[in-house]
């Protein structure tokens, strides 16, 4: 499992002054698992998503992505389909069928050849969108934001425990 979790910078190492650089103030709180078989798109969404202040925990296969769960408390799901869109579809199922991840929203990556994929996905128990390649980061930021402050959130939040830490939130019961 290539398990490497990229953390916004804080700002006090030598590139705080560079335009662009990631401070603590900007920082999300939402915790994303990113799988995909190919080191460089890997840490290429990694990247867009690091930049934008998730907190992102990588993994190359799906044994890897079943183990990051068991590990971490995770809010979106990214998986690029590559070769086997069965196999991701199958594994994403596995994963939900785990009580705290039944409502864990996920975005599949696909080549244009995976067209009719988002049919697929959408009798899917939980939020499942599928982006296109090439993957435009503000496209992907869009749909991720989306994604991480739907309704379903909440409730998966408060079945794991956990309080949403965002000002501005409230709880009706």
């Amino acid at each position: 499992m290539m398990r490497n979790t990229l953390r916004p910078d804080d700002g006090s190492g030598p590139g705080d002054a560079r335009e662009g650089t990631f401070r603590e103030g900007n920082k999300k709180n939402a915790s994303v698992l990113i799988v995909d078989p190919s080191p460089l798109s890997l840490i290429a969404v990694a990247g867009v998503l690091h930049y934008y202040g998730y907190m992102c925990t990588c993994a190359r296969t799906a044994k890897a992505a079943h183990q990051a769960t068991s590990e971490t408390n995770l809010d979106l799901l990214i998986w690029d389909v590559a070769d086997d869109a069965a196999g991701v579809l199958e594994s994403l199922a596995q994963l939900r069928r785990i009580a705290t991840l039944d409502q864990l929203p996920a975005v599949l990556l696909a080549e244009s050849r995976w067209a009719g994929l988002e049919k697929k996905t959408q009798s899917l128990s939980a939020a499942t969108r599928t982006l296109f390649k090439p993957i435009d980061p503000d496209a992907l930021m869009a749909v991720v934001d989306h994604l991480l402050w739907m309704p379903t959130l909440i409730s998966a939040h408060r079945k794991r425990g956990a309080k949403p830490s965002r000002t501005g939130w409230v709880t009706l019961e």
